[in-house]
């Protein structure tokens, strides 16, 4: 761009990089901002999800006691409340 000169005044013009540069710096500011945004956004949901799924498990379930019976019940010992008391001596 060549200077224009009028009188006592220098006009240069205007230079059209100028504005491709600016909107490149935008563009470089806001795509990083908005991937990350996004993604924290995904991170979160997938965060609470997993807390939802895990409390669920903990309230709900299934019981089967015929696992326990093909496992054996024999490796189970009773409890104190079941064994004999100790013998009764004469002192």
């Amino acid at each position: 761009v060549s200077p224009l000169f009028t009188g006592n005044y220098t006009v240069l013009g205007s230079d059209t990089n100028s504005n491709k540069t600016t909107g490149t710096n935008i563009a470089a500011i806001v795509a990083p901002t908005v991937i990350l945004g996004v993604l924290a956004i995904v991170l979160a949901v997938l965060a609470w999800l997993l807390c939802v799924v895990k409390k669920k498990r903990q309230t709900e379930g299934t019981y089967r006691p015929s696992a326990e019976e093909q496992s054996g019940a024999s490796s189970v010992t009773a409890p104190d409340a079941l064994k004999l008391p100790k013998e009764e001596r004469l002192i």
